[in-house]
């Protein structure tokens, strides 16, 4: 795999835009392998020591912003990708062979920051004893500055993933964590090891949805909210099951407080708080390069702040327009009473006043769950005077423009429409909140100077807010503010086209995975397979057959596919009926006896069609054998069959033909037919 790689870097491979549709490349390459740690607060005045840099997943975060990164990988191969993949990087040192041989023969003998994401994982291969990774946080704390931070990061052996059917990425093999294999740790495992090897302070970080391709860091000061985690499915690396909605799950262990037993994956800061402390990161990179941006809540000593930072050169643009949209927006506003969160640009970073109070989302879910469903229809309408009334003296008819077709493409509407100048497309319910100083619009990032419909705006806050709320569909809100089932679906392309617009040519993760990933086997479909090999048996004790004297039976198919039964029966038993399946299929009877001072045939018949040797063939889901006669005194008979399972289809194609041969046969056997041939011999 290693050549792979080397050979795409070469070849200037992106994963943006590329299509090898293998996990190892996205492993190697993604530019996402990066979230794990380039939201650190490393400056550009410290050295950082990555210990284990595989094949520079993570480091290319830190060069973008240490003064020195030193890079120890034991495999030669991984150390000419990491020389290639950062050739022009001049703050760059990379040593290879043996890491803590490598360690020794440096001259900078401490660091501000050392990454080591495989620290505690694969110390059991550098150190011998009861506690490899108690020893393994001795040594390479000896190389960390007194007020240095070290970094490690371990998969959770309680992560959700793996309850709900992840496959072990390191075993390959399905609970392996939960049974204490493989290189797992539970959160009081990681507490217990630390304090063994005298890391006192230590922060923990919670990656979702998993450390290998993050979106979001979570903390203990800032824990995910219900509804938040929403992207569980992430076996690219091959097949899980799906044994739950994790979704669902994740929501009742927030409600309960327990995430971070079962976050999937563990980030730990070990070392002394900083002055600015990073609270939450969530990364919105996987879009276009112009608007790949990184959004921070940040704790400083004079306060909470929220922060946009630019994730590429390209998007430096986009955030500085954030404060030119909040002087327009506060004008357009104010009228309403409606504040635009204030920004402030500091060195190209985009910080916003952390705001406390209700969204409009909150409120709405509070109505929600009180099921106060008009109290709900009565907020979203205010919602959709509030929204028309505040654009309102911008409103000139609607146009479609140049720059409108390129972001939404070219709807049929079929009716007139207004629309402002300027938009900020994320007038949803979660940025507008009710605060002590008055309604704010807490995110503008989709502002945009181009017109497009107002109630494109109402659809889309309503659309959004619906989309994971099922239990309000039912309701028609969408109706009940003036939406119509052809705007829906206008809207709706418009909706498409501007996603697809806001990644220029990214492949998203998502499409990735759909690309990639291993097959997804959902417990329906378990349950289903399952199913499949058992066999419903019907006793008749005098009244016939029921549900009730019924019991299903085990079937396990050897190595010939022979299904091979011995069935006792109940004293008085007078009939019996086998199921054999509960689908179209061929059964093919070998043994049917039953037993009495000996063994002796059972008579029987059946409700398919017989098809020659090759047994009976059901087009029936109901297929059955029926043995009407059980000699008194009989307790067990013996059952040698097969059941090959067949698609509808097949099933009734092969009915068919049957019938068709049939009906040939009665021909040729019919007494003109057999006349005319017998007179074609005498002629011959």
């Amino acid at each position: 795999m290693e050549e792979k790689i080397l050979e795409l870097l070469e070849a200037e491979y992106d994963c943006r835009r590329g299509t090898q549709n293998s996990f190892e490349v996205l492993y190697h390459l993604s530019h996402l392998r990066g979230n794990l740690t380039e939201w650190l607060p490393v400056k550009d005045t410290e050295t950082v020591l990555e210990f284990g840099a595989d094949t520079g997943q993570l480091t290319g975060g830190l060069l973008g912003k240490a003064k020195r990164v030193v890079c120890l990988e034991e495999r030669e191969k991984r150390r000419r990708i990491l020389q290639k993949r950062y050739e022009k990087a001049g703050n760059l040192t990379i040593l290879s062979g043996n890491p803590w041989e490598a360690l020794k023969a440096q001259e900078e003998s401490v660091y501000d920051w050392i990454v080591a994401p495989g620290l505690l994982s694969q110390a059991v291969l550098y150190f011998s004893g009861e506690q490899p990774e108690v020893q393994a946080l001795q040594a390479i704390r000896k190389y960390l500055k007194p007020e240095g931070h070290l970094v490690l990061t371990a998969d959770n052996r309680f992560g959700l993933k793996y309850w709900a059917g992840a496959m072990d990425p390191h075993t390959g093999n399905y609970f392996d964590g939960l049974t204490g294999n493989g290189p797992f740790y539970s959160k009081k495992e990681l507490e217990r090891i630390l304090r063994a090897g005298g890391c006192e302070q230590v922060q923990f970080y919670y990656p979702y949805p998993e450390r290998w391709f993050p979106s979001a860091i979570y903390s203990d000061a800032w824990l995910p909210k219900a509804g938040e985690l929403n992207q569980n499915l992430r076996n690219f690396e091959g097949e899980r099951l799906v044994l739950f909605d994790e979704e669902k799950v994740y929501d009742r262990l927030i409600a309960d407080g327990r995430f971070p037993e079962f976050s999937n994956a563990y980030l730990c800061v070990v070392g002394p708080k900083m002055e600015e402390e990073i609270l939450f990161s969530k990364y919105s990179n996987d879009r276009a390069e112009a608007f790949c941006i990184r959004t921070d809540i940040v704790k400083t000593t004079e306060g909470m702040e929220v922060r946009k930072v630019p994730a590429s050169e390209a998007a430096k643009k986009h955030v500085r327009d954030m404060k030119d949209w909040e002087e327009v927006l506060d004008r357009l506003y104010k009228k309403n009473h409606i504040i635009a969160n204030r920004c402030e640009l500091r060195g190209g970073i985009a910080c916003f006043e952390f705001l406390k109070g209700r969204t409009l989302e909150e409120h709405l879910d509070e109505l929600r769950r009180q099921k106060d469903y008009a109290g709900l229809t009565g907020e979203l309408l205010k919602f959709r005077a509030l929204l028309f009334e505040t654009l309102k003296p911008e409103l000139t008819a609607f146009e479609k423009g140049d720059a409108f077709r390129e972001m939404f493409g070219d709807p049929a509407f079929t009716r007139a429409y207004e629309g402002a100048p300027v938009n900020n497309l994320d007038w949803i319910f979660g940025n507008l909140m009710e605060t002590k100083e008055g309604l704010q619009i807490i995110d503008y990032e989709w502002t945009f100077p181009v017109q497009a419909p107002v109630e494109y705006l109402l659809w889309r806050a309503l659309s959004l807010y619906l989309a994971s709320r099922e239990d309000l569909k039912h309701l028609g809100l969408l109706s009940q503010m003036g939406i119509t089932e052809e705007e829906e679906v206008l809207f709706s392309e418009m909706e498409h086209c501007f996603q697809i617009w806001l990644l220029q040519g990214t492949i998203p993760i998502g499409a990735q995975y759909l690309a990639t990933a291993g097959r997804t086997i959902p417990l329906s479909q378990m349950v289903e397979r399952a199913n499949k090999n058992r066999m419903q048996v019907y006793t008749d004790m005098g009244s016939g057959f029921s549900e009730a004297e019924s019991r299903w039976v085990t079937t396990e198919p050897d190595k010939r596919g022979l299904l091979h039964l011995e069935l006792l029966l109940p004293e008085g038993t007078k009939a019996l009926r086998l199921d054999p399946a509960e689908h179209t299929c061929l059964v093919s009877v070998k043994r049917l006896l039953g037993e009495l001072s000996g063994t002796y045939p059972l008579n029987w018949t059946h409700n398919g069609r017989e098809l020659e040797e090759r047994g009976i063939l059901y087009t029936t889901t109901d297929p059955q054998i029926l043995i009407p006669e059980i000699v008194p005194g009989t307790r067990r008979i013996y059952v040698q069959m097969t059941v090959e399972e067949l698609y509808p289809d097949t099933a009734y194609a092969c009915m068919n033909l049957l019938n068709r041969v049939r009906k040939a046969e009665r021909f040729y056997e019919s007494r003109p037919v057999r006349w005319l041939l017998k007179l074609k011999k005498m002629l011959r």
